[in-house]
């Protein structure tokens, strides 16, 4: 029996987003960038990465798959989502299936999940940016160091997927933590 998460999960294996995008007519150019059909602006800040199937507007910051956009536009949750993409393409995943209430409230506790690790990316992204600029002050052998560690964990959250970002997590709690404590004896 199929659950609902892995409904949702075929989905968006199955989904194009580049294709789903043009269909709910976001206005892509070559480099698959638009204007934001989720908040006002005259300048593309909406970017979509064919390669992860993702997007992401570096405008209001919103960001996710190919489930997410579409409940986005739509005001619907990622279940409805998920048929609509489904009905619209054809990708024939099986939604008449009732699915248990365990497993709509397991896929609740992902979903929880995945917004607190997101909330954690966020945190600890900004907390690493101002890191950066602490460090771009300084003028010794230790910080030109420091400076290449700080700047290799920036483009790990920029460019990096969410399974790399999930092991930095999982490997460097600590690393986060004691910059995290050398930017506060900074600023009292």
């Amino acid at each position: 029996m199929k659950t609902y998460h892995s409904k949702i999960q075929e989905v968006k294996e199955r989904a194009d987003i580049v294709k789903v995008a043009e269909y709910f007519r976001l206005n892509l150019n070559r480099a698959n960038k638009c204007v934001c059909p989720f908040h006002k602006e005259k300048t593309a800040s909406f970017s979509i990465s064919k390669e992860k199937q993702i997007f992401k507007c570096f405008g209001c910051d919103k960001s996710g798959d190919v489930i997410s956009l579409v409940s986005e536009l739509l005001h619907i949750n990622a279940y409805q989502a998920a048929e609509q993409i489904n009905c619209i393409f054809n990708l024939g995943v099986d939604f008449n299936k009732k699915t248990s209430s365990i497993e709509i409230e397991r896929w609740h506790q992902k979903q929880k999940a995945k917004e607190a690790f997101k909330k954690w990316e966020n945190e600890t992204f900004q907390l690493l940016c101002d890191y950066f600029r602490f460090l771009e002050d300084k003028n010794d052998e230790e910080t030109f160091q420091e400076i290449a560690k700080a700047e290799y964990y920036v483009d790990l959250f920029i460019f990096g997927t969410e399974s790399e970002k999930l092991q930095f997590w999982k490997l460097n709690k600590k690393v986060v933590n004691k910059i995290a404590g050398r930017l506060r004896r900074r600023t009292t």
